[in-house]
């Protein structure tokens, strides 16, 4: 067994939005004799002995200089303790230590999920020997390196739970993810406006966090659109939830919406699905493998609120929590990515 070198943004089992990755390290451990983790944050996890986990130093305030110094000192320092780098999302690590990486004759394996092509993905690209991305539509750029995987979702804790009751009156929509513009969440506020003018007993819950300056006036733009539609005993803003406690939130309701303008498969999307609720999304990428009526047009309320409104609440959705475990297992994920890595 080989050993690896995992370059990522957080680890941190709290993390709304980086949580997930506990679980590939744990999974990762089982593939790998050892396993040393590069991040700039470090927060609270519980993860096998096998798996070292080093701070860049930005939990403790760190210069970006210092952070950067410490990484090209770790790089070498460590050498004898991997083999290959799994570099996580950011490609600008890739470009930092690739070419001191390739001196050393490791080899850079790289995973991206986003529809952004910017400079530095493109010299990313040049410098990684594989990259690794969950669907066609998450990474851009034309490139022969590109594996499609599949995304991870951890279907052992995303799953249904038929313990929670159905409730015949009041339906029970919810939103995951950080509250930026790309989320388009003011769709799902006309149309909650449209619901309402209906006559339609709902409820609709928004777990995320405004992350950024620009996402925090973004927040601001959108509860003051729930109040000045009178909306705000039907809306709730949760803010962040632990990436572990999330399952308890798509299990608890009706319906999930997903609005994100990503333009590539979205996690939270099939985190929802494989928890076994019906699913509307304006995702362009999630009209390949959902069925039109769980498709609707991106800016249009209309058309959500209708949909919305059909939907009911007894379905089968086996469908979608099987399209899940197939295509999109967490399992799957890491057996794929970690005989690439070991050939």
């Amino acid at each position: 067994m080989k050993n690896l070198l995992i370059i990522t943004q957080k680890v941190d089992e709290r993390d709304q939005l980086l949580g997930f990755f506990i679980e590939w390290l744990r999974k990762f451990s089982e593939k790998f004799e050892k396993i040393t983790v590069l991040c700039l944050e470090r927060g609270e996890f519980n993860l096998p002995g096998n798996v070292k986990v080093i701070s860049l130093g930005k939990d403790e305030g760190a210069s970006k200089i210092k952070q950067l110094a410490t990484f090209y000192f770790l790089l070498f320092a460590l050498r004898k303790d991997y083999d290959s780098v799994f570099v996580h999302m950011n490609p600008i690590w890739v470009v930092l230590g690739g070419i001191s990486l390739r001196l050393m004759n490791k080899k850079i394996f790289f995973w991206y999920t986003h529809k952004a092509v910017t400079p530095k993905l493109r010299l990313a690209e040049k410098l990684s020997d594989t990259i690794f991305t969950a669907s066609k539509e998450s990474f851009r750029l034309p490139s022969k390196k590109v594996i499609v995987t599949g995304h991870g979702i951890d279907t052992g804790l995303f799953k249904p739970n038929f313990q929670f009751p159905i409730s015949n009156f009041q339906f029970k929509i919810l939103s995951v993810g950080r509250i930026a513009l790309v989320k388009n969440y003011e769709v799902l506020i006309d149309a909650a406006r449209l619901l309402k003018s209906k006559g339609v007993d709902f409820s609709v819950t928004i777990a995320g966090e405004a992350a950024l300056e620009s996402d925090k006036e973004y927040e601001k733009k959108i509860k003051l659109q729930v109040t000045s539609y009178k909306l705000q005993d039907q809306f709730n803003f949760v803010g962040k939830v632990n990436h572990k406690d999330l399952p308890v939130y798509y299990q608890s309701h009706d319906i999930f919406i997903h609005l994100s303008k990503t333009g590539s498969v979205d996690k939270v999307l099939l985190e929802a699905m494989a928890c076994g609720i019906k699913v509307l999304s304006s995702n362009d990428s999630s009209r390949s493998f959902l069925p039109k009526e769980l498709i609707f047009n991106e800016n249009d309320p209309t058309q959500l609120a209708e949909k919305i409104e059909i939907s009911g609440k007894k379905q089968n959705t086996a469908d979608l929590r099987d399209y899940v475990i197939h295509n999109h297992n967490l399992d799957n994920l890491i057996n794929k990515i970690s005989n690439i890595i070991r050939q």
